[in-house]
């Protein structure tokens, strides 16, 4: 199947921002300098960088998987690929880190609050319990992936289901996909942030669904309307009048369609460099939370103005390159048992 390099291009794209923004509001959370001062480098009242970089790779993530799933789809196949892709580096990861932990602190009581039943450890093999504890249920959570990860495995996991719907009629699909989104957006009653709302984040997961599927490629004389919007979005200096999810939602699809047109200029290029960051991507998120929340408060008696804070993202992006690298590295090995063990077990 041929490779769509823009789908590269916001892959990395959208990584960089979500990490931009930690390492900026990490400054924050550190004492080093005021959110006022933060603020204007990622957010306006229109739009925000993390927010815009997760809407797109939620897209993303529904475009990538329709797409490669055009043919001969097998629901076996498929559940053991996303198995193995997105659990086999979270479990590494937590293990690492719960030693980590475990060794600074000396005690399972000063990593867990106590009282949390056994049963919960269960979000944790999903990789979904930071997602469970921002609804207010204590889990054995390390922040490993934040509500990111349990969030886009829900989704995974009812792909099949989607894709079913979304075969069967894909006019009827996106109706009750935008009527269910909208009843959500304009009627909202729940306690978290509207910018991490499953419903919502599932219509962008649908909206990737239907281009994956249908019309991965736009023509490049799209980008004369959808790059307007962005840069309208990034330099309006008013709050537009409508609804902080609906803003994300233009943004976002106005965002894809401007790097979707850009496609025939990549084509041109060997597309080695964004492929690469790309194949390494989901590692270095999975990372670069623990780094950046690990490095930075103690950083504070070296910082010198703005030379130190750079020297600083420096280190923390190289401890994010080596660390994410080794995580895959060790991963792929893993998965590469695991999967000769399956075929060994299967021939028997």
């Amino acid at each position: 199947m041929k490779r769509i390099h823009y789908f590269d291009l916001l892959r990395c794209t959208c990584f960089c921002f979500i990490i931009f923004y930690h390492l900026l509001f990490q400054l924050y959370l550190s004492g080093i300098c005021p959110v006022e001062r933060l603020n204007p480098l990622f957010s306006n009242s229109n739009m925000h960088l993390a927010t815009l970089g997760v809407a797109v790779f939620f897209m993303l993530s529904g475009a990538s998987l329709s797409y490669t799933a055009k043919e001969n789809f097998s629901l076996a196949k498929y559940y053991k690929k996303r198995f193995l892709r997105i659990l086999i580096p979270f479990y590494i990861l937590y293990i690492v880190y719960f030693l980590f932990l475990l060794f600074q602190s000396h005690s399972v009581h000063n990593i867990f609050p106590e009282g949390i039943p056994a049963w919960r450890i269960v979000f944790t093999f999903l990789g979904m319990d930071s997602w469970v504890s921002m609804h207010g249920i204590s889990t054995f959570s390390l922040t490993i992936g934040e509500w990111f990860l349990g969030c886009l495995i829900l989704l995974y996991l009812i792909f099949p289901l989607l894709r079913f719907f979304m075969i069967k009629s894909e006019k009827f699909f996106f109706i009750i996909a935008t009527g269910i989104y909208l009843i959500v957006l304009f009627h909202y009653d729940f306690s978290v942030p509207i910018h991490m709302n499953f419903f919502l984040k599932g219509y962008e997961f649908v909206i990737g669904m239907m281009i994956g599927y249908y019309h991965e490629k736009f023509n490049p004389k799209w980008i004369f309307l959808s790059l307007p919007v962005v840069i309208f979005f990034v330099l309006c200096p008013f709050a537009l009048p409508i609804s902080t999810g609906l803003k994300i939602t233009i943004l976002a699809v106005a965002f894809w369609i401007s790097a979707a047109c850009l496609e025939p200029v990549l084509e041109k290029g060997n597309g080695r460099f964004l492929r690469t960051i790309s194949n390494y991507s989901y590692e270095v998120f999975l990372v670069h939370h623990i780094i950046i929340y690990f490095i930075t408060p103690r950083a504070i008696p070296y910082m010198r103005g703005m030379v130190g804070v750079l020297g600083l993202f420096l280190v923390e992006l190289l401890l994010m390159a080596v660390l994410g690298f080794l995580l895959k590295f060790i991963s792929d090995q893993c998965i590469a048992a695991l999967s000769n063990l399956t075929a060994v077990e299967n021939k028997r």
